[in-house]
């Protein structure tokens, strides 16, 4: 009997007639070699780390061809995430996953590059400070990593939530004195606001959106700030100490529509944006920095009388959150692209 070299493509099923073919040969040229052997168990050898079922019948036949059995390497490591976000002093596990399951080294060594970000132990990471890092975990010769990103902690203090969606009838109080001390202890606020002005606004006039002002009988020195939509320009500025140049809005069409408004103080200094303007740079008042006894009002002036009916901004307050200190820029970019 002649043999030929057996050619066969992918997806064809071998038949009886072709197995039969192969062992005859086998058997005719007296079994396998040693070489031809060692070249199965290496195939055998790499079906098993993929299969993991495998690693017994491969020892068995080795043994039965003279070889003796040996350990399971590790094929591959994995870990259950490829990204962190983290802020300083948080903390989160990674799972590192090993194939195959029967490897005989599962032992994991964690690293972290550069040194100082963060610190990892059995897979749990802290974050120590802000920055961008890598945390490996080496098994058998073999490793994964997952970048760490790390934002600086949040420092500042929520002190006001607004209780529930309002209609905007005659202004909002909330009853915060942000710069009551503001002479004496330098304010430091961020005042995030979610609002939307009524479809019947009347562009014509000068509504104050967000007010905190002391009136003095004299335009040249208005202690405290607001915001007021112009007439002139349509659009929405919001002013410190009688200092200008903070847009919130820029257009009596986007005011109309639902946007998020972000104002930050830090002593002289403010800055401000929203959904549809970018935050400004720090800007510095020119007004001398006083005490205001009056409190936060939304939508509307505080009247002489007390009666908050003033320049009326009429709309829909859905959010308002002021905390005492300075949210991070992430805090403030994750809230005027995503919301609460």
């Amino acid at each position: 009997m002649s043999y030929e070299k057996q050619n066969f493509v992918d997806g064809q099923t071998l038949t009886a007639a072709h197995l039969n073919h192969m062992e005859e040969g086998i058997a005719a040229a007296g079994g396998f070699t040693a070489g031809a052997k060692e070249l199965l168990l290496t195939l055998f050898e790499n079906a098993a780390y993929k299969t993991g079922d495998a690693q017994s019948a491969l020892n068995a036949l080795r043994a039965e061809w003279g070889g003796s059995a040996q350990d399971v390497p590790v094929q591959s490591v994995s870990l259950s995430a490829a990204i962190l976000n983290l802020s300083e002093g948080e903390s989160q596990t990674l799972t590192a996953m090993v194939l195959p399951a029967n490897a005989a080294n599962k032992l994991v060594w964690w690293s972290v590059s550069p040194a100082g970000l963060a610190t990892v132990a059995g897979g749990t990471v802290t974050a120590v400070k802000a920055g961008i890092c890598t945390v490996t975990a080496t098994v058998g010769g073999k490793s994964a990593s997952c970048t760490v990103n790390i934002a600086q902690a949040e420092t500042a203090q929520l002190i006001y939530t607004l209780p529930a969606e309002t209609e905007l009838t005659s202004g909002f109080d909330t009853g915060l004195k942000l710069l009551e001390h503001a002479s004496t202890e330098s304010p430091q606020y961020t005042i995030l606001v979610d609002a939307k002005a009524g479809d019947n606004f009347d562009a014509s006039t000068w509504p104050a959106f967000l007010h905190c002002l002391t009136e003095t009988g004299s335009t040249a020195n208005l202690p405290g700030f607001n915001s007021t939509s112009s007439p002139l320009n349509n659009k929405t500025e919001f002013a410190y100490y009688n200092y200008g140049g903070v847009t919130l809005s820029d257009s009596i069409e986007h005011l109309k529509t639902r946007t998020r408004y972000v104002v930050q103080i830090d002593g002289k200094k403010y800055r401000g944006g929203s959904t549809y303007c970018p935050m400004t740079e720090w800007l510095t008042s020119n007004g001398r920095i006083t005490d205001v006894p009056q409190t936060f009002l939304i939508g509307a002036a505080q009247s002489a009388d007390g009666s908050k009916k003033q320049q009326f901004w009429p709309g829909t307050l859905y959010q308002c959150k002021v905390y005492k200190g300075l949210l991070s820029d992430n805090r403030i970019k994750a809230y005027i692209n995503k919301g609460w």
